[in-house]
């Protein structure tokens, strides 16, 4: 089993650190009650994403599993294809994973709502190390032919 978690850039924890703490100061200098609801809120969603580990991708041998939905095993896999897809006004490189026709498999609502993602989206863009991504790709190159 081999494991990949997101590596989230230092720019985005600085940014997020001085919010907090431009809410910390408002809510010591106007001790308003609605200040401390969004410290604690900003506060909750920081130390989730940088404190834990976030899970990107699970690899076995008999299947994979991308960010928190349930494992796709690699025989219910049709085939894999690179796409570009826009993100936010930027152009992003990510690596859909098709699932054969008539498989049941339970979607999560992330997953059902991937426009022109899919529901098995591996982010190529940065999320991951270079070296990472390499690993990822030649490993499903192994299992699943892509496009």
């Amino acid at each position: 089993m081999k494991t990949y978690y997101y590596h989230f850039n230092k720019f985005d924890k600085t940014f997020v650190a001085m919010i907090l703490g431009f809410v910390l100061l408002a809510c010591t200098e106007f001790k308003c009650f609605y200040m401390w609801g969004a410290f604690i809120i900003l506060a909750c969603i920081w130390m989730y994403k940088n404190l834990l580990k976030q899970t990107a991708v699970v690899i076995t041998d008999k299947n994979i599993k991308i960010d928190h939905s349930n494992p796709l095993a690699w025989k219910d896999i049709k085939n894999g294809e690179i796409k570009i897809v826009n993100l936010c006004g930027k152009k992003m490189k990510v690596l859909c994973l098709n699932p054969k026709k008539g498989i049941k498999y339970t979607y999560s609502w992330l997953q059902k709502h991937n426009a022109n993602f899919g529901p098995f989206p591996i982010p190529l863009y940065g999320l991951l190390t270079p070296k990472e991504e390499k690993e990822i790709l030649k490993i499903v190159k192994k299992h699943v032919k892509i496009k």
